[in-house]
């Protein structure tokens, strides 16, 4: 297998990322979507555990995937930005580094 160029590997991932979102469980994708504008309108900094908090677990069956490949959305979108990274506190995500948002003022 040949390796990508950096900008090849940038498109397949947002084509992924755009597949995770396409087959993801409607409401819930909609709960996601919800809980990031307010959080990025709230003029705080947030991360996916507070985005998690706000919309619950995924429905059984559908990819977790689901809430970064929307927080890249947003980041690529320009409606929220990376402020520094901090450390998950979920037990399932054993302190794994997530980025720390904050909106765009428009």
């Amino acid at each position: 297998m040949e390796q990508l160029d950096i900008f090849a590997a940038l498109r397949a991932r947002q084509a992924g990322q755009d597949l995770v979102i396409t087959h993801s469980d409607a409401d819930y994708r909609e709960k996601l979507s919800t809980a990031i504008r307010v959080l990025a309108a709230g003029g705080s900094q947030f991360c996916s555990d507070d985005i998690r908090a706000m919309a619950g677990e995924p429905p059984a069956g559908f990819s977790h995937n689901v809430i970064g490949a929307l927080i890249n959305r947003e980041l690529r979108a320009g409606r929220i930005h990376t402020v520094t990274w901090t450390r998950s506190s979920r037990v399932v995500g054993h302190g794994n580094l997530v980025g720390l948002y904050v909106g765009t003022r428009s």
